[in-house]
Protein backbone atom coordinates (compact mmCIF):
# COMPACT_ATOMS: atom_id res chain seq x y z
CA UNK A 1 0.00 0.00 0.00
CA UNK A 2 2.83 2.11 0.84
CA UNK A 3 4.48 1.68 -2.25
CA UNK A 4 1.43 2.49 -4.34
CA UNK A 5 1.14 5.78 -2.75
CA UNK A 6 4.87 6.75 -3.30
CA UNK A 7 4.41 5.89 -7.09
CA UNK A 8 1.20 8.37 -7.30
CA UNK A 9 3.32 10.97 -5.68
CA UNK A 10 5.80 11.00 -8.21
CA UNK A 11 5.95 13.82 -10.86
CA UNK A 12 5.62 11.93 -13.65
CA UNK A 13 2.53 9.86 -12.46
CA UNK A 14 0.63 12.56 -10.91
CA UNK A 15 0.77 14.48 -14.86
CA UNK A 16 -0.29 11.13 -16.00
CA UNK A 17 -3.68 10.63 -13.33
CA UNK A 18 -4.16 14.44 -14.40
CA UNK A 19 -4.26 14.10 -17.95
CA UNK A 20 -6.81 10.67 -17.99
CA UNK A 21 -8.92 12.86 -15.61
CA UNK A 22 -9.30 16.14 -17.89
CA UNK A 23 -9.57 13.21 -21.53
CA UNK A 24 -12.78 11.77 -19.32
CA UNK A 25 -14.29 15.46 -18.43
CA UNK A 26 -13.84 15.72 -21.88
CA UNK A 27 -15.54 12.78 -23.54
CA UNK A 28 -18.36 13.47 -21.09
CA UNK A 29 -18.83 17.07 -22.00
CA UNK A 30 -18.71 15.88 -26.00
CA UNK A 31 -21.64 13.51 -24.88
CA UNK A 32 -23.28 15.95 -23.08
CA UNK A 33 -23.37 18.74 -25.64
CA UNK A 34 -24.01 15.87 -28.30
CA UNK A 35 -27.33 15.43 -26.10
CA UNK A 36 -28.31 18.56 -26.22
CA UNK A 37 -27.92 19.46 -29.78
CA UNK A 38 -30.32 16.00 -30.31
CA UNK A 39 -32.80 17.44 -28.37
CA UNK A 40 -32.48 20.67 -30.09
CA UNK A 41 -32.98 18.99 -33.45
CA UNK A 42 -35.98 17.06 -32.30
CA UNK A 43 -37.88 20.81 -31.07
CA UNK A 44 -36.96 21.93 -34.12
CA UNK A 45 -38.62 19.23 -36.13
CA UNK A 46 -41.45 19.64 -34.35
CA UNK A 47 -41.55 23.42 -35.04
CA UNK A 48 -41.67 22.64 -38.91
CA UNK A 49 -43.64 19.56 -38.77
CA UNK A 50 -46.32 22.42 -36.95
CA UNK A 51 -45.56 24.96 -39.63
CA UNK A 52 -46.59 22.80 -41.97
CA UNK A 53 -49.45 21.65 -40.24
CA UNK A 54 -50.32 25.59 -40.18
CA UNK A 55 -49.62 26.30 -43.61
CA UNK A 56 -51.43 23.34 -45.11
CA UNK A 57 -54.61 24.77 -43.21
CA UNK A 58 -54.27 28.66 -44.12
CA UNK A 59 -54.42 26.92 -47.90
CA UNK A 60 -58.10 26.09 -46.40
CA UNK A 61 -58.98 28.88 -45.38
CA UNK A 62 -61.41 31.01 -47.78
CA UNK A 63 -64.93 32.75 -48.62
CA UNK A 64 -68.02 30.50 -48.41
CA UNK A 65 -70.93 31.30 -50.70
CA UNK A 66 -74.45 30.55 -48.93
CA UNK A 67 -77.61 30.93 -50.89
CA UNK A 68 -80.52 31.09 -47.93
CA UNK A 69 -78.49 28.79 -45.36
CA UNK A 70 -77.21 26.39 -48.16
CA UNK A 71 -72.92 26.11 -48.75
CA UNK A 72 -72.89 26.37 -52.86
CA UNK A 73 -69.42 26.77 -52.35
CA UNK A 74 -65.73 27.92 -51.33
CA UNK A 75 -64.21 30.99 -53.33
CA UNK A 76 -60.62 32.18 -52.41
CA UNK A 77 -61.41 36.31 -51.99
CA UNK A 78 -64.08 38.04 -51.54
CA UNK A 79 -63.94 39.76 -54.93
CA UNK A 80 -64.34 36.63 -56.97
CA UNK A 81 -67.87 35.30 -55.15
CA UNK A 82 -69.14 38.88 -55.78
CA UNK A 83 -67.99 38.40 -59.47
CA UNK A 84 -70.15 35.10 -59.92
CA UNK A 85 -72.98 36.97 -57.93
CA UNK A 86 -73.13 39.95 -60.06
CA UNK A 87 -72.28 38.15 -63.60
CA UNK A 88 -75.30 35.56 -62.48
CA UNK A 89 -77.85 38.47 -61.13
CA UNK A 90 -77.44 40.77 -64.47
CA UNK A 91 -78.27 37.99 -66.78
CA UNK A 92 -81.58 36.68 -64.91
CA UNK A 93 -82.38 40.51 -64.76
CA UNK A 94 -81.48 40.88 -68.49
CA UNK A 95 -83.80 37.80 -68.90
CA UNK A 96 -86.60 39.24 -67.33
CA UNK A 97 -86.22 42.18 -69.29
CA UNK A 98 -86.05 44.46 -66.60
CA UNK A 99 -85.31 48.19 -66.86
CA UNK A 100 -81.68 49.44 -66.60
CA UNK A 101 -82.70 52.48 -64.34
CA UNK A 102 -84.35 49.22 -61.60
CA UNK A 103 -82.14 48.69 -59.00
CA UNK A 104 -81.97 44.86 -58.94
CA UNK A 105 -80.93 42.18 -56.11
CA UNK A 106 -81.55 38.48 -55.18
CA UNK A 107 -84.78 37.89 -53.11
CA UNK A 108 -82.74 35.61 -51.60
CA UNK A 109 -80.66 35.32 -48.69
CA UNK A 110 -77.20 35.71 -49.84
CA UNK A 111 -74.04 35.68 -47.57
CA UNK A 112 -70.47 35.11 -47.57
CA UNK A 113 -68.64 33.65 -44.73
CA UNK A 114 -64.95 33.54 -44.04
CA UNK A 115 -63.79 30.18 -42.65
CA UNK A 116 -62.14 26.38 -43.41
CA UNK A 117 -63.56 24.49 -46.16
CA UNK A 118 -62.82 21.09 -47.56
CA UNK A 119 -60.29 21.41 -50.10
CA UNK A 120 -62.93 20.21 -52.43
CA UNK A 121 -65.03 22.70 -52.01
CA UNK A 122 -62.99 25.46 -53.50
CA UNK A 123 -63.89 26.65 -57.56
CA UNK A 124 -63.28 29.68 -58.94
CA UNK A 125 -65.55 32.28 -60.32
CA UNK A 126 -66.73 30.64 -63.76
CA UNK A 127 -67.50 27.14 -61.57
CA UNK A 128 -69.48 29.37 -59.25
CA UNK A 129 -71.96 30.77 -62.16
CA UNK A 130 -72.66 27.55 -63.20
CA UNK A 131 -73.30 26.23 -60.03
CA UNK A 132 -75.53 29.31 -59.45
CA UNK A 133 -77.55 28.28 -62.53
CA UNK A 134 -75.22 30.31 -65.63
CA UNK A 135 -76.37 28.16 -68.23
CA UNK A 136 -74.69 30.98 -70.89
CA UNK A 137 -74.32 34.52 -71.49
CA UNK A 138 -78.23 35.11 -71.95
CA UNK A 139 -79.98 32.02 -69.74
CA UNK A 140 -79.86 31.20 -65.98
CA UNK A 141 -81.51 28.24 -64.82
CA UNK A 142 -83.87 28.07 -61.63
CA UNK A 143 -81.88 25.27 -60.35
CA UNK A 144 -79.01 25.85 -57.80
CA UNK A 145 -76.32 23.04 -57.12
CA UNK A 146 -73.74 22.81 -54.71
CA UNK A 147 -69.64 22.06 -55.39
CA UNK A 148 -70.42 18.39 -55.02
CA UNK A 149 -72.91 18.56 -58.07
CA UNK A 150 -75.68 17.89 -55.57
CA UNK A 151 -79.36 19.98 -56.42
CA UNK A 152 -79.65 22.32 -53.31
CA UNK A 153 -83.53 23.12 -51.97
CA UNK A 154 -83.28 26.50 -53.41
CA UNK A 155 -84.89 29.04 -56.12
CA UNK A 156 -83.01 31.96 -57.25
CA UNK A 157 -85.40 35.21 -57.93
CA UNK A 158 -84.60 38.94 -58.47
CA UNK A 159 -86.19 42.09 -56.72
CA UNK A 160 -86.44 45.26 -58.32
CA UNK A 161 -87.32 48.61 -57.17
CA UNK A 162 -87.63 51.58 -59.46
CA UNK A 163 -88.78 55.07 -59.02
CA UNK A 164 -91.22 57.28 -61.18
CA UNK A 165 -92.68 60.30 -61.15
CA UNK A 166 -95.86 61.31 -62.47
CA UNK A 167 -98.71 64.55 -62.45
CA UNK A 168 -101.79 63.39 -60.21
CA UNK A 169 -105.15 65.01 -59.48
CA UNK A 170 -106.15 65.88 -56.27
CA UNK A 171 -110.12 65.81 -55.48
CA UNK A 172 -111.86 68.09 -53.37
CA UNK A 173 -113.59 67.11 -50.61
CA UNK A 174 -117.13 68.04 -49.97
CA UNK A 175 -117.84 69.86 -46.75
CA UNK A 176 -121.81 69.58 -45.70
CA UNK A 177 -122.94 72.42 -43.31
CA UNK A 178 -126.38 71.56 -41.34
CA UNK A 179 -127.94 74.91 -40.37
CA UNK A 180 -131.95 75.77 -39.23
CA UNK A 181 -131.85 78.49 -41.56
CA UNK A 182 -133.18 77.03 -44.09
CA UNK A 183 -136.14 74.45 -45.34
CA UNK A 184 -135.70 70.54 -44.51
CA UNK A 185 -133.37 69.70 -47.51
CA UNK A 186 -133.07 72.18 -49.25
CA UNK A 187 -129.15 72.47 -50.24
CA UNK A 188 -127.45 75.67 -51.48
CA UNK A 189 -124.14 75.53 -53.02
CA UNK A 190 -121.47 77.60 -51.07
CA UNK A 191 -118.55 77.62 -52.69
CA UNK A 192 -117.67 75.35 -55.73
CA UNK A 193 -114.63 72.61 -55.32
CA UNK A 194 -111.89 72.60 -57.84
CA UNK A 195 -109.81 69.87 -58.09
CA UNK A 196 -105.51 70.57 -57.48
CA UNK A 197 -102.66 68.88 -59.23
CA UNK A 198 -99.42 67.45 -57.57
CA UNK A 199 -96.34 66.14 -58.50
CA UNK A 200 -95.92 62.32 -57.05
CA UNK A 201 -93.00 60.07 -56.44
CA UNK A 202 -93.38 56.29 -55.77
CA UNK A 203 -91.50 53.35 -56.57
CA UNK A 204 -93.01 50.07 -57.52
CA UNK A 205 -91.01 46.49 -56.25
CA UNK A 206 -91.55 42.99 -58.47
CA UNK A 207 -90.09 39.89 -57.76
CA UNK A 208 -89.33 38.09 -60.71
CA UNK A 209 -91.12 40.97 -63.33
CA UNK A 210 -94.48 40.31 -61.00
CA UNK A 211 -95.05 43.68 -59.15
CA UNK A 212 -95.47 43.17 -55.39
CA UNK A 213 -95.43 46.75 -53.97
CA UNK A 214 -96.32 49.74 -54.78
CA UNK A 215 -95.17 52.73 -52.50
CA UNK A 216 -95.22 56.34 -52.36
CA UNK A 217 -92.75 58.27 -51.33
CA UNK A 218 -93.33 62.03 -51.78
CA UNK A 219 -96.18 64.10 -53.41
CA UNK A 220 -94.85 68.21 -53.88
CA UNK A 221 -98.60 69.99 -54.33
CA UNK A 222 -98.23 72.40 -57.29
CA UNK A 223 -102.16 73.64 -57.04
CA UNK A 224 -104.16 72.98 -53.96
CA UNK A 225 -107.51 71.42 -54.41
CA UNK A 226 -110.77 73.68 -53.24
CA UNK A 227 -113.51 72.26 -50.78
CA UNK A 228 -116.90 72.17 -52.61
CA UNK A 229 -119.18 73.62 -49.36
CA UNK A 230 -122.63 72.65 -49.08
CA UNK A 231 -125.37 74.13 -46.79
CA UNK A 232 -128.37 72.17 -46.14
CA UNK A 233 -131.87 73.10 -44.64
CA UNK A 234 -133.00 71.17 -41.47
CA UNK A 235 -136.09 73.18 -40.67
CA UNK A 236 -139.62 72.62 -41.85
CA UNK A 237 -140.51 76.21 -41.94
CA UNK A 238 -138.15 78.65 -43.57
CA UNK A 239 -137.02 81.98 -41.97
CA UNK A 240 -137.04 85.26 -43.51
CA UNK A 241 -134.55 88.02 -43.32
CA UNK A 242 -136.14 90.27 -40.75
CA UNK A 243 -135.81 86.90 -38.35
CA UNK A 244 -132.83 87.22 -38.45
CA UNK A 245 -132.39 89.56 -36.03
CA UNK A 246 -129.93 92.38 -35.59
CA UNK A 247 -126.14 91.34 -36.15
CA UNK A 248 -123.19 92.31 -33.84
CA UNK A 249 -120.94 94.94 -34.79
CA UNK A 250 -118.57 93.69 -36.88
CA UNK A 251 -116.01 96.33 -35.23
CA UNK A 252 -116.86 98.72 -32.32
CA UNK A 253 -115.60 101.79 -33.61
CA UNK A 254 -117.20 104.76 -35.94
CA UNK A 255 -118.88 104.99 -39.58
CA UNK A 256 -116.57 106.58 -41.34
CA UNK A 257 -118.56 105.93 -44.99
CA UNK A 258 -121.79 105.03 -46.15
CA UNK A 259 -123.93 102.97 -48.12
CA UNK A 260 -124.22 105.10 -51.30
CA UNK A 261 -122.48 107.07 -53.92
CA UNK A 262 -119.30 108.04 -53.16
CA UNK A 263 -116.51 109.98 -55.20
CA UNK A 264 -118.91 109.39 -58.64
CA UNK A 265 -119.53 105.87 -57.98
CA UNK A 266 -121.82 103.87 -55.49
CA UNK A 267 -120.22 102.69 -51.95
CA UNK A 268 -121.36 99.18 -51.63
CA UNK A 269 -121.13 99.12 -47.93
CA UNK A 270 -119.80 100.86 -44.63
CA UNK A 271 -116.17 101.79 -43.70
CA UNK A 272 -115.93 101.35 -39.96
CA UNK A 273 -112.34 103.40 -38.35
CA UNK A 274 -111.49 104.01 -34.56
CA UNK A 275 -108.83 105.14 -32.80
CA UNK A 276 -105.65 102.53 -33.33
CA UNK A 277 -107.87 100.36 -35.09
CA UNK A 278 -104.80 98.68 -37.48
CA UNK A 279 -104.21 95.34 -36.18
CA UNK A 280 -107.41 95.09 -34.15
CA UNK A 281 -109.95 92.16 -34.39
CA UNK A 282 -112.71 92.21 -36.91
CA UNK A 283 -115.77 89.55 -35.96
CA UNK A 284 -118.34 87.84 -37.44
CA UNK A 285 -121.74 89.84 -37.10
CA UNK A 286 -123.63 86.40 -37.46
CA UNK A 287 -123.51 82.54 -36.98
CA UNK A 288 -122.40 81.26 -40.47
CA UNK A 289 -120.02 79.45 -42.95
CA UNK A 290 -116.82 81.44 -43.95
CA UNK A 291 -116.96 80.59 -48.25
CA UNK A 292 -113.50 83.17 -48.87
CA UNK A 293 -110.94 84.16 -47.25
CA UNK A 294 -108.20 85.33 -49.85
CA UNK A 295 -106.94 88.47 -51.80
CA UNK A 296 -110.25 89.92 -53.41
CA UNK A 297 -109.05 92.71 -56.06
CA UNK A 298 -109.96 96.05 -54.43
CA UNK A 299 -110.93 94.72 -51.76
CA UNK A 300 -107.28 93.63 -50.45
CA UNK A 301 -107.62 90.35 -47.90
CA UNK A 302 -111.26 89.55 -47.92
CA UNK A 303 -113.68 87.32 -46.13
CA UNK A 304 -117.26 86.28 -47.10
CA UNK A 305 -119.45 84.56 -44.31
CA UNK A 306 -122.88 82.88 -45.63
CA UNK A 307 -125.61 83.08 -43.24
CA UNK A 308 -127.96 81.23 -44.71
CA UNK A 309 -131.40 81.94 -46.69
CA UNK A 310 -129.57 84.34 -49.40
CA UNK A 311 -127.46 86.17 -46.85
CA UNK A 312 -123.62 87.05 -46.94
CA UNK A 313 -121.55 89.79 -45.35
CA UNK A 314 -118.12 90.70 -46.26
CA UNK A 315 -115.34 92.16 -44.46
CA UNK A 316 -112.43 93.79 -46.52
CA UNK A 317 -109.01 95.71 -46.07
CA UNK A 318 -107.73 93.32 -43.42
CA UNK A 319 -104.28 92.98 -42.33
CA UNK A 320 -104.49 88.80 -41.47
CA UNK A 321 -106.71 86.49 -41.75
CA UNK A 322 -108.11 84.24 -38.82
CA UNK A 323 -110.49 81.74 -40.53
CA UNK A 324 -110.22 79.73 -43.37
CA UNK A 325 -112.85 78.84 -46.54
CA UNK A 326 -115.52 76.10 -44.80
CA UNK A 327 -114.75 77.14 -41.19
CA UNK A 328 -117.85 77.42 -38.76
CA UNK A 329 -118.01 80.57 -36.52
CA UNK A 330 -120.33 81.92 -34.28
CA UNK A 331 -121.12 85.65 -33.86
CA UNK A 332 -118.01 87.29 -32.38
CA UNK A 333 -115.31 84.90 -33.77
CA UNK A 334 -112.97 86.58 -35.35
CA UNK A 335 -112.55 86.46 -38.98
CA UNK A 336 -108.90 88.45 -39.02
CA UNK A 337 -107.14 91.70 -38.50
CA UNK A 338 -108.28 95.24 -39.58
CA UNK A 339 -105.72 96.76 -41.67
CA UNK A 340 -105.65 98.95 -44.97
CA UNK A 341 -104.63 96.28 -47.91
CA UNK A 342 -106.51 96.58 -51.69
CA UNK A 343 -107.63 99.93 -52.47
CA UNK A 344 -107.90 101.86 -49.05
CA UNK A 345 -106.88 105.28 -48.15
CA UNK A 346 -106.34 103.77 -44.14
CA UNK A 347 -106.57 101.06 -41.46
CA UNK A 348 -110.49 100.84 -41.50
CA UNK A 349 -112.84 97.48 -42.06
CA UNK A 350 -115.06 98.03 -45.04
CA UNK A 351 -118.39 95.97 -44.16
CA UNK A 352 -121.03 94.91 -46.73
CA UNK A 353 -124.74 92.94 -46.53
CA UNK A 354 -125.65 91.04 -49.58
CA UNK A 355 -129.14 89.64 -49.53
CA UNK A 356 -129.82 87.14 -52.67
CA UNK A 357 -126.69 88.58 -54.51
CA UNK A 358 -127.93 92.17 -54.30
CA UNK A 359 -126.00 95.23 -52.16
CA UNK A 360 -128.26 95.56 -48.43
CA UNK A 361 -127.73 98.81 -46.06
CA UNK A 362 -125.58 96.92 -43.55
CA UNK A 363 -127.28 99.76 -40.61
CA UNK A 364 -130.48 97.69 -41.96
CA UNK A 365 -128.75 94.61 -39.39
CA UNK A 366 -126.59 96.63 -37.44
CA UNK A 367 -127.16 99.54 -34.99
CA UNK A 368 -124.50 101.66 -34.63
CA UNK A 369 -126.35 104.85 -33.50
CA UNK A 370 -125.21 104.66 -29.43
Amino acid sequence: MTDIKEKLNTPKNRITIISVLAFVVAICCIFAFAGKTADEAVVSSSLASSEEVISEASENVGFGLYIDGNLVAALENEADANAALDEVLDIRASSLGLSSEAKVSFNNKVELIKGEYPEEAFVDTAKACELLGKKNAYNVSDKVLSYSGEALPVKLSVRSVITYSETVTLEYEVKKVYTDSMKNGVEKVLSKGYNGEGEETYEIVSVDGVVSERNVLSLDITVAPSDEIIRIGTQSNGITVASLGTFIKPYDGVVTSYTGPRWGRTHNGIDIAGDRCNGKPAVAACDGVVVRADWYGGYGNCVIIDHGNGVQTLYAHLSAFSVQVGDVLTAGDEVGKIGSTGNSTGPHLHFEVHVDGEIVNPLIFVDYDD
